[in-house]
């Protein structure tokens, strides 16, 4: 287990074929927080829907997971496979669960939540993957190891468990001389490593805050108990697992496994290795025979302290373990870190501390002058045929450039400067390198430069040839309207198998690969196209592509085939961002097609004192679209600004006191609740009574397709589509329940999973119900009964299905 960065198994991208004419983005599926775990993919599953899929597993800050057919967003793959969040009870969480927010660390590295952030780990023996997400549950912190069946996205038997340990030690945060886990302030950065049906998985810090230790837990991958864990600084602070994100290397040449985890900040002890001595600075090895974490030697720099004292972790980059080489010292390992320095270690003797000396004289080879003090990786090193790459990030400060390097290997000594480097330079954090080959031949070095995350520019993904990072194939800002990704999220890491190559963002993954002469699909037409308004627009869109449908969003963000389909002219009353995109089968996805409505009326003046003042609605007798018109004064700021109607909330602003948009309501009557609150929860109320009047046949109906579960402990999302006619307009509430046969045992059970979204003209919508049954369910002919409510109207439907 090299994790090494290289995929060997390539056959359809080459050297040839990648370039700007033959090869580019192919589509882009959303997700609902940003994402820093790096996408799984696994080969021909039998999914959910009876179906066989290749299928991307990813995994969100806002503690969801989804699985998406990792070939094609058309048709049934718009949406995902199936999508769960681990803030549910289903997962384990309380209620009121809520992924962490970053101001609670006192952090923004990972914003503006932290769920899930290390890659999983799958066991493909068992369908299972495993992951470590963090929950606030009522303003109580968790770390949680779940067991997700890949098949389904349900918890294992057993899963998911809660995090906890307590060891000896004097350290920062300890009591009584003892060091407690804190779920809030350690960060379960790196990724998580299966090996040998143990999980392993580690800890660092949010921004070095608060009385943080690295940590090390050990899990039997079945039972889901904890069977080894360590602090690595039990009498200091820091000793953080980062790597960048990246998997501890384990080499299984050594009886039970022996694993490499480097860390960063804190102080060292030497050995001999107790349960209070402290691992700070240092590469350590560890025997993980049986599921335990036993170090047996370490690394660390001659200049620990000082690297302690500049904050320039040894741990910020990841370990890359090389596969046998010639020469004195066949076993290597590369470890690089913010100082900048590249070292190679024999990991059979890694060396120790080499005390007084003014270099790394304990390792096999230490190379301190490619770039500039404190112009540091960010980044784990990757190797193919005889080459070692690597990115500088340069100062995470500064954000000083550098260029992407290659070092050959020559008889198991790396070569002491580049023999190639990229045209190019990336500030930080740099880039990581994945290299894609037909085992030796046709190598690709690619790269997702993410310089750009702090200013919500976009990923920029690279194509190198592998033997000479001077030769650039591929870039995807080349051609930004066809290929241009999603904004930037740092420490992305393109994921590069059977032909495609997957790209994280902030709130999508796109999805590049060859494009067999496909063209794209028309953009779509909005008319009018924007602009300046004083009453309602209806607007229509159109393409010269004619199989292509039109997919929009109504709120500024990026619509993918997921997004809701344009049937009909849409009204808009409010000030509004319309994106549309245009896709059909055998085209690529068209560019993104976009236009600003804004609606010049008078605002509500604020009053003087804590309170709300309601401009509109003014009258008990109004009409859909529904003007809001108001404006709140809280002290301290207003944080949030909400209009509810019993338990739906209709509108929403952040940070302002000043709402101003149009609501699409159903006939009936509503009591409206204005409510605004500034962070330390002060809140201010208003009300309205009104009743919305409607034509005698405004209405909406329900739609379902029968489906079937095909095993017992088997679930599904089922598709309900709203229909509006006769002019409806508004927000449809779904709820449902199952009917079965006579002396069912454990009948499937149904929650609504997504409610449809608000509908604002005569197009449909769909929302969402998820279907369980257990393993004692009774095989037979069942019924989803779904009703929709709206204001003073509703409507059902009733959906068959079968569990075989």
């Amino acid at each position: 287990m090299t994790h090494a960065g290289q995929n060997t198994n390539e056959t359809a991208l080459t050297p040839t074929n990648v370039n700007g004419t033959s090869f580019g983005k192919l589509f882009s599926v959303p997700v609902d927080s940003t994402v820093y775990a790096q996408p799984l993919y696994m080969p021909g599953l039998k999914m959910n829907d009876g179906l066989v899929h290749n299928v991307l597993f990813v995994a969100t800050e806002n503690d969801s997971v989804y699985a998406f057919d990792a070939d094609s967003n058309l048709g049934a793959d718009a949406h995902p496979l199936w999508q769960s969040s681990l803030l549910t009870a289903a997962h384990g969480a309380g209620s009121g669960a809520t992924a962490v927010p970053d101001a609670d660390t006192g952090s923004a590295d990972v914003a503006p939540t932290i769920g899930v952030t290390g890659t999983p780990a799958i066991n493909s023996a068992t369908n299972t993957m495993y992951l470590v997400a963090a929950t606030k549950e009522n303003g109580v912190y968790f770390s949680r190891l779940h067991a997700i069946n890949i098949i389904t996205g349900a918890e294992q038997t057993g899963s998911p468990v809660n995090i906890t340990a307590t060891v000896p030690g004097t350290g920062a945060g300890s009591s009584g001389g003892q060091v407690t886990f804190s779920p809030l302030w350690q960060n379960q950065r790196p990724a998580v490593d299966y090996y040998n049906g143990y999980v392993y998985f580690g800890y660092a810090a949010h921004g070095d805050k608060n009385n943080w230790h690295g940590w090390l837990f050990a899990y039997d991958a079945t039972t889901l108990k904890q069977t080894s864990v360590l602090c690595l600084t039990p009498n200091d602070i820091g000793g953080g697992v980062w790597g960048s994100g990246s998997a501890f290397p384990i080499d299984t040449s050594v009886s039970g496994g022996r694993m490499f985890v480097v860390t960063g900040n804190g102080g060292w002890s030497a050995p001999p290795f107790t349960a209070s001595t402290d691992l700070g600075e240092s590469v350590i090895a560890f025997n993980i025979a049986n599921g335990k974490l036993t170090p047996i030697d370490e690394f660390t720099p001659f200049n620990y302290a000082s690297l302690n004292t500049h904050d320039w972790d040894q741990g910020s980059g990841g370990l890359l373990m090389l596969p046998d080489q010639q020469g004195a010292n066949p076993h290597l390992l590369i470890t690089v870190g913010k100082e900048g320095r590249i070292t190679v270690l024999n990991r059979d003797k890694l060396g120790g501390y080499a005390s007084s000396a003014s270099s790394n004289t304990n390792a096999v080879q230490d190379i301190s002058n490619v770039v500039g003090s404190g112009q540091g990786f960010w980044m784990t090193p990757a190797y193919w045929n005889g080459n070692v790459y690597l990115w500088s990030g340069g100062s995470d400060s500064s954000g000083t450039p550098n260029k992407g390097m290659l070092f050959k290997m020559n008889s198991g000594v790396l070569d002491s400067i580049p023999d190639s480097k990229t045209t190019f330079t990336a500030a930080y954090p740099g880039a990581f390198f994945s290299i894609s080959s037909n085992g030796a031949r046709n190598g690709i070095a690619w790269a997702a430069k993410t310089d750009q995350y702090k200013t919500n520019g976009p990923t920029v993904l690279y194509a190198f040839d592998a033997t000479d990072l001077s030769k650039t194939l591929y870039e995807s800002d080349s051609n930004p309207s066809r290929d241009s990704a999603g904004p930037a999220n740092k420490f992305a890491v393109p994921v590069v198998t059977n032909g495609k190559v997957y790209v994280v963002t902030r709130r999508e993954v796109d999805v590049y690969g060859l494009l067999n002469g496909a063209t794209a699909a028309a953009a779509p037409v909005i008319t009018p196209n924007g602009g300046t308004f004083s009453a309602s627009q209806t607007l229509t869109m159109s393409t010269a592509t004619s199989s292509a449908s039109i997919y929009y969003t109504l709120n500024g963000s990026t619509p993918t085939t997921a997004s809701t389909m344009y049937i009909g002219p849409i009204t808009i009353g409010s000030n509004t961002t319309v994106k549309a995109i245009a896709a059909a089968s055998g085209y690529l996805q068209s560019s993104v097609s976009s236009a600003t409505f804004t609606f010049s009326t008078s605002r509500c003046s604020a009053p003087s004192a804590n309170g709300i003042n309601v401009c509109s609605p003014n009258g008990a007798s109004v009409t859909s679209p529904v003007s809001i018109n108001a404006a709140a004064t809280v002290s301290g700021g207003v944080y949030r600004f909400e209009v509810w109607s019993g338990t739906i909330k209709l509108a929403s602003v952040s940070n302002s006191g000043v709402m101003n948009q149009t609501l699409s309501l159903a006939p009936g009557s509503y009591h409206l609740v204005f409510t605004a609150y500034n962070t330390a929860g002060t809140h201010v109320y208003a009300t309205r009574d009104i009743a919305v009047a409607g034509t005698s046949s405004a209405a909406f109906s329900l739609s379902g397709s029968s489906f079937v579960i095909g095993w017992r402990g088997g679930a599904i999302h089922v598709p309900v589509r709203v229909t509006p006619s006769g002019g409806f307009t508004g927000q449809v509430v779904l709820g449902c329940s199952v009917g079965g046969p006579s002396g069912a045992v454990s009948n499937p059970a149904c929650t609504i999973s997504a409610q449809p979204t608000v509908i604002t003209g005569s197009s449909s919508v769909t929302g969402y119900v998820y279907v369980t049954t257990q393993t004692t369910t009774t095989l037979g002919n069942y019924t989803l009964k779904v009703k929709g409510s709206a204001g003073g109207l509703g409507s059902s439907a009733n959906i068959p299905f079968t569990v075989k």
